[in-house]
């Protein structure tokens, strides 16, 4: 339709599917038109200096490491190091890449020459979609009211169990706020996409189209907002295990997944009254919070909550693990909880955490210390007198080690 629209995942068939396979063998063409037109025989020069090259280098690095005083030698053995070829790991790769590379070249040169991706066009994919109209309304409201019927018995009927997190406490017969947390989150997931479907297909299926149909619309509406209940119940489970035993990434990355379902489902709302493409919506959605997500150092954020709440007396316990996780961004809470807490056997761990990122590693990985966040990191822990100045006289003197 000329933009991500509701017709995403017909567009998602013809990219992944269609077009890469109908020009699977493009970049094989693409080899034969090497050697045509007006520079044949500028290539072929080149090919020929390329040969000349190799055959000359081969004959005089053997003469020139005769006379070669220990320097070349390093530096023959430095590219040697770099081109060293495993034929057996060459051969392995090479069955699952030269395809792959084929895909990716018929997808590339299909969709720049516009070879292929017009299979499937609009009309085709809208006569397709008039087609499937063939439930009369009737039935589509008998169904969608018995859908909507269940869940609200269901619901009453679980009470405690649903709305328990709310008021802070776990039901009867859960002790383990881990398990409570994630059941619920897992059945609120397939409660989703379950409601998702349904409503596609009575929207999608039914003669008599949504904005023709006001019982229609209210169903839509109705089990929107059933579904909103049920993410509100699953946050406060969520809320309640990281009252229990404060933030991790784990914890959080659901959090923001159940923001997102929160979203389509209000989107879902406003799509009975106004008119705009759901799937675009949900994609700009989605991608506008991965954005964030990394510009923000989430990592950065769950070691504040929980230096935060450790600081404050409603977190029993400091997670170190969540600190080597944050790399430099911890250092600075963790300097706080140094000053503040009388546990020495934390106090011990933080100042390892620290000589840890003074010295530069980073879970194997060097860390690079010219990013403002490490830099200040740094000249916090320097200045704070416990350490040298210098990653390569890391000493403390507050802690053995």
């Amino acid at each position: 339709m000329g933009k991500t629209g509701n017709y995403f995942l017909v567009d998602g068939f013809c990219a992944f599917i269609l077009i890469p396979f109908r020009n699977f063998f493009n970049q094989y063409v693409s080899f034969t038109a090497l050697g045509k037109g007006e520079k044949k025989g500028k290539r072929l020069s080149v090919f020929i200096g390329i040969l000349l090259a190799i055959v000359l280098i081969a004959v005089l690095i053997p003469l020139l490491k005769r006379a070669d005083s220990g320097g070349f030698a390093i530096i023959l053995n430095f590219f040697a190091n770099i081109f060293a070829i495993n034929v057996i790991e060459l051969v392995f790769y090479s069955v699952f890449s030269i395809p792959v590379a084929a895909y990716i070249y018929g997808l590339a040169s299909g969709v720049a020459h516009k070879k292929g991706t017009a299979i499937i066009k609009p009309e085709s994919a809208e006569k397709t979609v008039a087609s499937m109209r063939f439930i009369q309304p009737t039935t589509i409201f008998i169904a969608l009211g018995a859908v909507c019927g269940i869940y609200l018995v269901f619901i009453l009927s679980q009470t405690p169990y649903f709305f328990s997190a709310f008021t802070g406490r776990r039901p009867e017969g859960w002790l383990v706020y881990s398990e409570y947390a994630r059941r619920g989150f897992f059945e609120l997931c397939t409660i989703a996409a379950i409601n998702l479907a349904v409503i596609t297909l009575g929207n999608v299926m039914s003669r008599k189209q949504r904005m023709e149909s006001r019982l229609l619309k209210a169903f839509n509406i109705a089990l929107s907002l059933i579904t909103l209940v049920l993410i509100a119940t699953a946050f406060s489970k969520m809320a309640l295990y990281i009252g229990a035993y404060g933030l991790t990434m784990p914890r959080l990355l659901p959090c923001v997944f159940m923001v997102i379902l929160a979203a389509v489902f209000v989107a879902l709302i406003a799509l009975q009254k106004f008119k705009f493409s759901i799937v675009r919506f949900a994609l700009v959605t989605g991608a506008v919070l991965m954005c964030v997500f990394c510009l923000i150092n989430p990592d950065a954020i769950v070691v504040r909550y929980n230096t935060d709440r450790y600081l404050s007396g409603t977190l029993p316990h400091y997670d170190m693990e969540i600190l080597y996780r944050a790399s430099s961004a911890g250092v600075f809470p963790a300097l706080e909880v140094y000053e503040t807490t009388q546990d020495e056997s934390l106090k011990n761990e933080i100042v390892w955490y620290l000589e840890y990122q003074l010295a530069g590693s980073d879970y194997g990985n060097e860390v690079n210390m010219l990013s403002i966040e490490s830099y200040r990191a740094r000249e916090r822990m320097v200045s704070s007198g416990f350490f040298s100045d210098t990653p390569e006289a890391v000493t403390t003197t507050l802690a053995p080690r």
